[in-house]
């Protein structure tokens, strides 16, 4: 029973892990290829349709109502400190967390009289973080131009929030949807370049020139730079009897073969990101019916991505009440649809009325997002 409250199988015991000192390597091997440099990844994102897609499902969540949940004496001083804060802009870095697999976003304060104030909550960049053999995030030092492996500074708990993305023992960098498609971007633009040299070359109409069989080579060099002019001037001025024609490709199915290529990319980088097929994939399936699971997909990611960004507020609401205050206090910041949830309730609630129950006014408030003031007293 000595060795029930101990954790056996440790790194310390079984060193068969890479690691840098007492620090851990993010195992991901397209960053390890390229010096872990973070810049390959968000590179990615010059792609419309990775950014579209990475749009869409943060919408899922940014577009979101919310509410908060408190001890009541300091409901209405967090509700005035939410309201200073630009939520859609944190919002969206802390959803970065999917892309990259964990953020660290830092809490700037600030003083206003006796307390202190959380201004913003800022992402700072991926490679300036390593973990340690403890799975614990630490801040890289960088000397003459270069992150350093083998040492790392603790974060100040109350400066700090970290967010991780599916992470485990081994790897507690988190997984990284933009490590699931590189390739497929860098497929992608490969295949846009040669599909653009093939069209420089094969899709526009282009210059024949035609000479005599008795003429000379000096004849026939003067023809090709007549036409070389004729490319880049669009104008030309020609002997009397000197024949050139314009020839232009009636078909050109080889550029399909790319269309179709970029596409099934697309789909595949649609389905990595959004964790859906039917609607990325649409067709002879009705689009109705693809939308409508579109929608349901959509909504069941949102309800997933969520709670990244209440564990992020919750837990610096918390931090600000601590520090102040002291206390321990349970506040919450839960997320919750807007619209859909009162359309789909109403009819409920007519139910349930016409059966005898009655709801309250705080009910009403939090289902329908009404104010105090929406209310008439009699």
């Amino acid at each position: 029973m000595k060795n029930l409250l101990k954790e056996i199988a440790t790194r310390k015991r079984i060193e068969t892990i890479i690691s840098f000192g007492e620090n851990l390597p993010d195992p991901d091997k397209i960053l390890k290829a390229n010096n872990y440099n973070y810049e390959i990844y968000r590179e990615l994102l010059n792609d419309t349709h990775l950014t579209a897609v990475i749009t869409q499902r943060k919408m899922q969540v940014l577009q979101m109502g919310w509410e908060l949940e408190s001890a009541e004496e300091i409901k209405s001083e967090l509700l005035e400190l939410i309201s200073k804060w630009n939520i859609n802009k944190i919002g969206s870095e802390i959803l970065d967390v999917l892309l990259y697999g964990f953020v660290a976003m830092e809490i700037i304060w600030e003083k206003d009289k006796n307390k202190f104030i959380p201004k913003d909550l800022i992402e700072k960049p991926q490679e300036w973080f390593i973990f340690n053999k403890e799975n614990e995030l630490r801040l890289r030092k960088k000397s003459q131009g270069y992150y350093s492996f083998f040492e790392g500074e603790k974060l100040d708990e109350n400066k700090f929030i970290i967010l991780q993305n599916n992470p485990n023992y081994n790897n507690p960098y988190g997984e990284k949807l933009l490590s699931k498609i590189y390739w497929l971007i860098k497929f992608k633009q490969t295949a846009i370049e040669s599909w653009h040299d093939l069209a420089d070359k094969f899709g526009i109409p282009f210059l024949v020139g035609y000479y005599t069989p008795t003429a000379t080579p000096e004849e026939k060099t003067e023809l090709i730079n007549l036409i070389e002019q004729m490319i880049q001037n669009r104008i030309g001025l020609l002997k009397e009897g000197t024949v050139i024609d314009f020839k232009e490709e009636k078909k050109y199915e080889v550029g399909q073969i790319f269309n179709s290529f970029l596409e099934f990319l697309n789909r595949e980088i649609s389905k990595a990101i959004l964790t859906e097929t039917l609607t990325t994939e649409i067709n002879k399936t009705g689009s109705y019916n693809a939308a409508q699971i579109h929608k349901e997909i959509l909504e069941y990611i949102g309800l997933f991505d969520k709670k990244y960004i209440e564990m992020a507020l919750s837990e610096m609401l918390r931090k600000y009440v601590k520090i102040n205050y002291g206390k321990n206090e349970s506040v919450r910041i839960r997320l919750k649809k807007k619209e859909s949830i009162i359309e789909s309730t109403i009819e409920r609630d007519k139910i349930l009325a016409t059966m005898g129950i009655k709801f309250t006014r705080d009910y009403y408030k939090k289902r329908y997002n009404l104010k105090e003031e929406d209310f008439e007293k009699k």
